[in-house]
């Protein structure tokens, strides 16, 4: 089997607390056992750093074996910038994951295979690390989703988003994994007030990510959400959706096809013009 990654083809090799999800280049098209195809779409920018350090897969969507026995998989990680390896981590980790989706218990539920991968991942970082001289000082962010059937499992480490675009609404299905939530927490219970909150230096902090002894924060969805024609899976970098609104992302998604859309959010993204722009990067998976 044949992954995507940063553009470039390579072999693909043949609990942590979970949250429970209520269901509320060219354009490559593969028929797979749903009542609708599925059409991938990806773009990234270097944004102004000096590095791309984000990384993104796709499953090969010609593959039907694969697609009827672990469905279609899709993966992006985005190095953190602040530690040593950020380019590094986020490879490394998207490629572990990928291969170890497949190599799961043939029993294990898809929630179960992406829990491994994330764990194998965590540990493929962590090794890295060490082996480097560099031992908790590198980490990145992973997202997942698996198109299985007409159902969506997801799983999410860090603050890269997954959104569910539908009928002109786009919904977040993550949670960021930031100290802002903590500090939020404070506030209800009166312990700081907003302004200190909203002003506190490490709001952004990531809490959780690959590259920790243990996987402080993992979610994923143990109900999977019945998905439709029409809906559009999507994946980001905090570099894109800090730079691209709710509703510009509904406006993209409206008038443009898959790979057009992914290309215009990262255009969206250089229109705003910020002078400390992050790498940005969109993967998308659209119902058809």
């Amino acid at each position: 089997m044949i992954i995507l990654v940063l553009g470039v083809y390579f072999p693909f090799r043949s609990c942590t607390s979970m949250k429970r999800q209520i269901t509320l280049k060219s354009d490559p098209i593969t028929k797979i056992p749903l009542p609708f195809t599925v059409v991938p779409g990806n773009a990234q920018h270097i944004g102004s750093r000096t590095e791309q350090q984000d990384a993104f897969a796709f499953s090969d969507i010609h593959d039907h074996p694969f697609i009827n026995k672990f469905g279609v998989l899709a993966v992006l990680a985005d190095g953190m910038g602040g530690l040593i390896g950020g380019k590094e981590a986020s490879n490394l980790a998207v490629q572990t994951f990928t291969n170890h989706y497949i190599t799961s218990f043939e029993m294990d539920s898809i929630p179960e295979k992406l829990i491994f991968a994330v764990k194998e991942a965590n540990e493929a970082v962590k090794a890295f690390a060490v082996e480097n001289g560099v031992e908790g000082g590198m980490g990145t962010t992973l997202i997942a989703t698996v198109i299985f059937k007409d159902q969506l499992y997801w799983l999410s480490v860090g603050d890269s988003r997954i959104y569910l675009h539908r009928n002109d609404t786009v919904k977040q299905l993550t949670t960021d994994h930031i100290y802002a939530k903590e500090l939020d927490e404070k506030v209800a219970a009166g312990l700081i007030s907003r302004e200190e909150a909203k002003y506190d230096p490490q709001r952004e902090s990531l809490t959780s990510f690959l590259g920790l002894d243990v996987i402080e924060e993992l979610d994923v969805s143990v109900d999977p959400i019945p998905l439709e024609k029409g809906d559009s899976v999507i994946l980001c970098s905090d570099g894109l959706y800090g730079s691209v609104s709710n509703e510009e992302m509904i406006d993209i998604c409206r008038s443009f096809s898959t790979q057009e859309a992914a290309e215009n959010f990262i255009e969206y993204v250089l229109k705003k013009q910020k002078p400390h722009q992050d790498n940005a990067t969109v993967a998308i998976l659209n119902l058809r």
